[in-house]
């Protein structure tokens, strides 16, 4: 038997990044008239040359990536699913020494962190991760598409057969 590539995207479940093997949540895309593939942040904008270096470095860093992947994908709190994936994100932020990415939760006299302040600081040290190992390239956080800038001679040195 024999796969091809529609065969391991038909595998992927659509909430994933489009980046085979991710772990992460596909939260962007480039394409304003609808698409089936969303990426992550880390994924969106990268060449397709870089992806396999950031996919195996994320499962490297997994405790992390899924510390990601659990605070977006558990949006309802209170839910046992919920409190059981914030309970694990905890014990593998602690054993790998991140004390520091903990949830900041209400106590009696502070109101705590909002859930997506702490999954931007999350990201944020997952991305830090990432470009320490030299997996990212500058330019995977620009738009995949820039609209203006660039060099306006290239033009110029592009040579064109057109009929007269």
């Amino acid at each position: 038997m024999t796969h091809t590539h529609e065969d391991r995207v038909a595998d992927r479940p659509a909430h994933l990044c489009a980046a085979y093997g991710c772990p992460l949540i596909g939260s962007m895309c480039s394409s304003t008239s609808g698409s089936t593939e969303w990426w992550c942040f880390a994924h969106f904008g990268a060449t397709p040359g870089q992806f396999q270096a950031i996919t195996s470095e994320m499962h490297r860093l997994r405790w992390l990536a899924m510390a990601v992947h659990d605070v977006r994908y558990h949006d309802k709190p209170g839910t046992e699913a919920s409190r059981a994936a914030f309970q694990l994100i905890e014990r593998e932020l602690k054993a790998h020494g991140r004390e520091d990415l903990l949830w900041i939760r209400p106590d009696g006299q502070h109101q705590g962190e909002k859930r997506y302040r702490w999954l931007e600081r999350l990201e944020a040290a997952l991305k830090a991760s990432l470009d320490g190992a030299g997996v990212l390239n500058p330019s995977s956080y620009q738009a995949a598409l820039p609209i203006g800038g660039g060099d306006k001679s290239s033009f110029s040195k592009v040579g064109f057969d057109m009929p007269m």
